[in-house]
């Protein structure tokens, strides 16, 4: 499944992947099975609420089709949803325990292991007890999840090597220590892959190494302890009058700014946030630094080597829009060191019904050579995104494009995943698993300029979803290729654990074969 995540909603997998922790921060993936448990339960919950929730119809829009144009046939593709508004009369509070079995809601689906209090569970919270000098009194409860990712894949992607079809197994297991609300310990173990194209435990039927390649291990891929200052050390202002709200983070996680083109690797940090700092025209401003030491990918497929990364990111929420800065700089001895910055600009557009936009410009100095193959360059990416609804459900209809301007590069990126372009649509991502990478070329390593176009439908309350895409890159410097693609992604959600994904796609590519291929997928998360 490839993860693709878009202000707009769109996404290339709509449960997986990329959950924001330490209040804004940093970017992780501790919350990814809890996300997914709350995702399918509150769909079954809107499935068992529908007809008696707080709001009812007022007959602004058909619920059926009712042939009012000539294409209300096929326009919407998903299913109509209803205008609705507040019900004037009083709706019983509904729960587990419900007398009528009809209006019951659904159980809670548990995570593989829980010690201490359920998450998302009902019923009193465990007192904890007082930690001597600190003063901080701790809940602790231990969570543990797995999320496993099984998928046939067959593929030609047209460089002349011949078709891949294997079947490629991701395993990602999971234990959260949650101490309070805010102080949590988390441990992410991928025991089935290498973090590497080709280095996931996979059986070959047709391509390179054909039979069964095994890549177990116990290798730690996230380990990080975060929390808040003034949660953690109460005792340094009972008087709740020093500023010690700072959020902080250590260890190694996920470090995601500018929806991954920017930054999107797993790198050993710290880092401290300040939320809520008064700014004239803001109704929220936050700043937040970051130091990273290790583990920075920079596209050179090389871990370890002698880099060190600082970064700055400032998030303002006005009348309008979310305006992020951001600021990176490693200090790199191997590759050459590097200067990033990243401004966006997120907002609802108005006319024709309301635009969700997002509109970034990143750049990338180097400092010293570039370096080819993507690792170090100077250039500018300019990427914009737009969506709407589609009146009478909640289909989406979406355009993102792109133009880059010299040779940009990602202060860090982590091998399995998409370059800058990642997030233009469907056929630039990678769904992180096995020898099936991106349709389309996401890196932008000449002046280039395309975009994608797509509409995702939504069925059976959002379990089911389609997308179909065209999309395509054209070069600038004429000494790459340019690319046509049409793809596809239809996702099913069975029961609260399962989640079916299958995808095809066919590109026209300038100067190689053209290719074409496809994939299913099997998602366990308990």
């Amino acid at each position: 499944m490839k993860n693709v995540t878009h202000f707009t909603g769109f996404s290339r997998s709509t449960l997986l992947m990329l959950t924001v922790v330490t209040p804004g921060i940093l970017y992780s993936i501790s919350a990814t099975a809890t996300e997914l448990a709350r995702t399918n339960y509150q769909h079954n919950v809107t499935a068992q609420n529908k007809a008696d929730t707080l709001i009812t119809p007022t007959g602004g829009e058909p619920a059926e089709r009712t042939g009012e144009h000539w294409y209300s046939a096929i326009w919407p593709l998903g299913d109509r949803s209803e205008v609705a508004s507040l019900k004037d009369k009083y709706v019983e509070f509904r729960t587990e325990k419900t007398e009528k079995e009809e209006d019951r809601l659904p159980s809670r689906p548990k995570l593989l292991y829980e010690l201490g209090n359920g998450f998302l569970d009902t019923g009193n919270l465990h007192p904890g007890f007082e930690i001597p000098y600190i003063g901080a009194v701790w809940q602790p409860r231990l969570w543990a999840y797995m999320i496993n990712r099984t998928a046939f894949q067959s593929f030609d992607n047209g460089n002349g090597n011949g078709r891949e079809t294997e079947i490629a197994n991701r395993m990602d297991l999971f234990a959260n220590l949650q101490l309070t609300g805010t102080e949590k310990i988390l441990l992410g173990l991928r025991t089935t892959d290498n973090n590497r194209p080709g280095e996931f435990t996979r059986y070959t039927f047709d391509g390179d190494n054909e039979g069964f390649n095994e890549e177990f291990n116990f290798k730690v891929e996230t380990l990080f302890f975060e929390g808040d200052l003034g949660g953690l050390f109460p005792n340094l202002d009972k008087e709740g009058q020093l500023p010690l709200d700072f959020g902080f983070t250590v260890g190694r996680q996920p470090v995601i700014f500018q929806e991954g083109i920017l930054i999107n690797d797993t790198i050993d940090a710290v880092g401290f946030v300040r939320n809520n700092i008064p700014f004239p025209g803001t109704s929220n401003l936050r700043i937040s630094a970051m130091y990273g030491w290790n583990r920075l990918d920079r596209n050179d497929g090389a871990r370890g080597s002698d880099e060190n990364m600082f970064g700055l990111f400032i998030a303002a929420d006005t009348h309008y829009s979310t305006f992020n800065y951001d600021m990176i700089y490693v200090d790199d001895s191997d590759n050459g060191d590097g200067l990033y910055f990243g401004v966006s600009a997120i907002q609802r557009l108005p006319g024709l019904g309301g635009i969700s936009s997002a509109f970034r410009v990143n750049t990338s100095i180097a400092l010293d050579e570039e370096i080819e193959g993507n690792v170090v360059g100077t250039g500018t990416l300019i990427t914009s995104e737009l969506s709407k609804t589609v009146t009478g459900s909640d289909d989406i209809v979406y355009f993102n494009s792109f133009l880059g301007l010299g040779n940009f590069t990602q202060a860090g990126r982590e091998a399995i995943v998409g370059g800058p372009l990642a997030n233009t649509g469907i056929l630039f991502a990678s769904p992180n698993l096995g020898n099936y990478l991106a349709e389309i070329d996401p890196f932008t390593s000449d002046s280039v300029v395309g975009g994608a176009i797509g509409y995702q439908a939504f069925w059976d309350d959002k379990r089911r979803n389609l997308i179909l895409e065209i999309a395509g890159r054209h070069d600038l410097s004429g000494d790459g290729s340019d690319s046509l693609g049409f793809g596809a992604q239809l996702q099913q959600a069975i029961g609260q654990h399962i989640q079916l994904t299958f995808e095809t796609f066919y590109t026209i590519n300038e100067d190689s074969d053209d290719a074409f291929g496809g994939r299913a997928e099997f998602q366990f998360v308990y």
